[in-house]
């Protein structure tokens, strides 16, 4: 019987995937930012189908402004999610960081220049602002891109820490003897 092999000579590990609690994270949570970027597109282009291209069509230009960054935004998640297998981690933390900038970014205009709120949605047409009138009929639609833009920021904050502390080996580590409190401190006996 052959001695067993120490870590150093053992084979490397190719399997495409392995079960980890990690893995499961990172599986879980590209599942999640797929279907939410998939629902995030489909609001975004039935809102530029509706409105065109041209400024006027829309209330303030801020807001055509935040639609066609959420757009972009959208096909660089769905591409994430489609080709992150091929991209090395580093990759995957700088575009988490520059989508969550992205999703951010959009959310809070959405939130700055639109007066529609999740509660709000039911409120006759004279209580919006004049320039929002006509607009009263998509508040649904803007309260959900709002939202779904929100949870896609801090889905992709979450991935960019998630992966500098794996690319960077952050984990946490036991607390060594004889610091911080230690109960028991071993004197050497030279007796």
């Amino acid at each position: 019987m052959a001695p067993p092999k120490r870590k150093a000579e053992q084979e490397a590990d190719n399997r495409i995937f392995v079960p980890s609690t990690r893995s499961w994270i990172y599986l879980a949570t590209f599942i999640l930012i797929f279907c939410l970027t998939c629902a995030e597109l489909g609001l975004v282009s039935q809102q530029i189908h509706k409105y065109g291209r041209w400024t006027f069509n829309y209330a303030t230009l801020q807001y055509k402004n935040a639609i066609g960054l959420l757009l972009c935004a959208c096909l660089i998640s769905l591409l994430l999610c489609l080709g992150h297998y091929w991209i090395a981690v580093g990759g995957t933390a700088f575009t988490s960081l520059i989508l969550s900038v992205f999703f951010g970014t959009v959310a809070g205009i959405f939130r700055v220049t639109t007066p529609f709120r999740g509660h709000d949605c039911g409120r006759p047409q004279d209580s919006y602002p004049v320039i929002w009138r006509p607009w009263f009929q998509e508040c649904s639609r803007v309260v959900a891109m709002e939202g779904i833009a929100w949870s896609l920021w801090a889905l992709y904050l979450c991935m960019m820490i998630g992966t500098l502390l794996y690319m960077f080996q952050i984990t946490p580590r036991p607390t060594p003897g004889g610091y911080y409190g230690s109960p028991t401190r071993v004197v050497p006996s030279y007796v």
